[in-house]
């Protein structure tokens, strides 16, 4: 009997034993759940388009622990996102923060939203207790512009660790992540001023230049290139056709890509504006006509059309983007400048003296044309050269000749000749009309009978087509 008594009180101190341990082991738990609420056990974005803008996605966290000290939980991309292609999805894409108060115990160290990056980042700091707890986190996908179309995919690891020098061992739980992104790209070109003409006006310096902004929205995902077509070379109503060189074009402002620089004249030929960065990111840049020198250019109102073009980005061919009319108005002009003026229309020899140094006087004649027509420059000299006193110079003192500056056209006085009173002609112009230069030399030599005092005469230039 006394033996059967000591086997019974070892057996139910084993028994105690055993089951002491059990409850220990039982409440040694240190586990991880992670799970979106859509989607099963991955983190699916699909079919995001960058016009639609940000998609958010829950994911609820458990955690279990009986291990009696406190914890913490961090997150670290193990897998960025990426296509097959190798393009990545660019920083500051992807953001998460938890929703307040979906916790119980500890301290969500991301309430406010933050980028996820590839280095450690803490969510999560339980109580000293390390008690259960559970909450909710929301990954936000922000597609922009500078993002490429493609199926990209991640994991992000989840890292569950005990604090205070626990034997316990971390957990660690991956949580793979996709997002199938779709880019509506599109090239949008307009004008500064909002019309669907670049219009250039040579009479008003601030219309001698027009711009065009290009706006390049949502990414390619490849290099493509923008280019122009000038349909015709610009052409006025009489058929008249303007110089290529006579308007420029220049680029600038882009971010991403690279344009044409310095001032460029228009051609019949392809001409390429801006190339882009090797993955085709969105961009934008704007692009200047300018009005070069028309002064050689014919009178008239020019028209034409520039067609762009999209060459690349996945295009089998190139694609036309847009059309905007070219309109260039080169008004008339046909004047005269005389260098220089003339008090009251006079010329005028002052101090004359008898045996006295011979006297010359200058006229510089600058002739403004654009109407394609030749013309010639004419002077009136109303009378001889006359003192107040009305005693007048003899002919054959006074000459003129004419000098060339450059000069196009054709100098009527290249030698000297006297000057009679009317009209007379002193240049006609090449069979062009071309704007054109010249001078005029007025010389009065001294004579015995000249008497003392003020010489001059009325005079005019006038301008004349032929």
């Amino acid at each position: 009997m006394l033996k059967n008594k000591k086997r019974n009180l070892i057996l139910a101190v084993l028994v105690s034993g055993v089951l002491l341990v059990s409850i220990q082991c039982a409440w040694a738990a240190f586990s991880l759940s992670v799970r979106p609420y859509v989607g099963g056990y991955e983190l699916r974005y699909d079919k995001v388009n960058v016009a639609d803008g940000r998609v958010n996605k829950e994911v609820s966290v458990n955690i279990t622990s009986t291990i009696g000290q406190q914890y913490r939980l961090l997150q670290t991309f193990v897998q960025p996102l990426t296509t097959n292609e190798g393009n990545r999805l660019p920083n500051n894409s992807l953001v998460v923060y938890a929703l307040r108060g979906s916790n119980r115990y500890g301290t969500i160290n991301v309430l406010q939203e933050v980028p996820l990056y590839m280095d450690r980042q803490l969510l999560y700091t339980s109580n000293s207790g390390g008690d259960t707890d559970s909450f909710t986190l929301v990954y936000g996908l922000i597609p922009s512009g500078d993002i490429a179309p493609g199926y990209y995919r991640g994991r992000l690891a989840f890292l569950l660790e005990p604090l205070g020098g626990s034997t316990e061992q971390p957990v660690t739980v991956i949580l793979d992540i996709s997002a199938n992104i779709e880019v509506n790209s599109s090239v949008e070109i307009k004008t500064e001023s909002g019309t669907r003409s670049i219009v250039l006006k040579a009479d008003k310096p601030e219309s001698r230049a027009a711009g065009i902004l290009v706006d390049i929205k949502g990414g390619f995902g490849k290099q493509f290139r923008i280019l122009q077509v000038v349909s015709e070379q610009p052409v006025s109503g009489d058929g008249t056709t303007l110089d290529w060189q006579a308007v420029t074009f220049s680029a600038g402002n882009a971010k991403k890509g690279t344009v044409i620089t310095g001032a460029n004249p228009l051609s019949a030929m392809q001409q390429p504006l801006y190339n882009s960065s090797l993955s085709g990111e969105a961009d934008a840049f704007t692009i200047q006509y300018s009005l070069s020198d028309a002064s050689g250019q014919a009178a008239g109102k020019y028209k034409t059309s520039i067609k762009y073009f999209l060459e690349g980005g996945g295009l089998a061919q190139m694609r036309l983007i847009d059309t905007l009319a070219l309109e260039i108005d080169n008004p008339r002009m046909f004047d005269i400048v005389i260098t220089p003026e003339n008090q009251k229309g006079m010329l005028e020899f002052l101090n004359l003296r008898p045996e006295g140094q011979p006297q010359s006087n200058e006229v510089i004649i600058e002739v403004n044309s654009n109407t394609g027509k030749p013309y010639q420059v004419t002077q009136n000299l109303y009378s001889e050269l006359k003192n107040k006193e009305g005693e007048t110079i003899r002919v054959k003192y006074f000459n003129l000749r004419t000098e060339s500056m450059d000069t196009l056209g054709t100098l009527k006085f290249s030698a000297a000749e006297a000057v009679t009173k009317g009209e007379a002609v002193l240049f006609i112009s090449d069979k062009k009309g071309s704007s054109d230069k010249f001078k005029v030399v007025y010389e009065l030599a001294p004579s015995r009978d000249l008497k003392y005092g003020d010489y001059s005469s009325a005079i005019t230039y006038s301008l004349s087509e032929i």
